[in-house]
């Protein structure tokens, strides 16, 4: 109980006030221990930092992995804008774990650049993997234009990051979501047969 209180909090944090920005001793307080009681659970601030983050990280990947199955029954563009639309409640829903995870995959601490590199290289995979499947399923049934595949994901996963840096800088729902829909017709029509 302790040790998940301990990482709601350092989560929140971390992402509100940055890795440097946050202390141990604020961590402990907003749970009610003592500072020395997290060294019951993490050997340290950085073991604390890396665990939240992995599990930010780690929801996040699940949410990919839930993708791959959902799509079956879909066309490739509903699939794709799907997709988007489901990155947009994930940040919604999780906006703690989103924000730790943009924060310092963008700004990542110098002597924890290499382990979260890692860690989202990883992510990329997992999602490059389902838009690069989706986007053959489209050309395989004349709903995209034939085109190299990866062309098309890299295209697709630079609109999803965008969309990532928007969501955070507009807090209007109807902007966001124009943006969204804005963005998405673009790639289509650049894209579809």
């Amino acid at each position: 109980m302790t040790r998940n209180k301990l990482k709601e909090a350092a989560m929140r944090l971390f992402g509100e006030k940055g890795y440097e920005g946050t202390a141990l001793s604020e961590i402990a307080k907003e749970v009610g221990v003592k500072t020395p009681a997290i060294y019951a659970f993490f050997e340290n601030k950085e073991d604390l930092f890396m665990t939240v983050f992995r599990e930010a990280m780690g929801s996040y990947n699940s949410y990919i992995q839930a993708l791959s199955g959902e799509h079956k029954e879909l066309s490739a563009k509903d699939s794709l804008y799907q997709i988007l639309t489901r990155q947009y409640a994930f940040y919604q829903q999780s906006r703690e774990a989103s924000l730790i995870v943009l924060r310092y995959v963008i700004f990542p601490p110098a002597f924890l650049k290499e382990t979260i590199e890692e860690a989202f290289l990883e992510s990329d995979k997992l999602l490059t993997n389902v838009i690069e499947q989706l986007i053959k399923k489209g050309i395989e049934e004349g709903d995209i234009r034939e085109q190299p595949i990866p062309l098309l994901a890299d295209a697709f996963l630079n609109l999803m990051d965008g969309l990532s840096m928007q969501y955070f800088y507009y807090t209007s729902k109807e902007v966001y979501e124009r943006k969204l829909n804005h963005a998405f017709a673009m790639y289509w029509s650049s894209a579809s047969s």
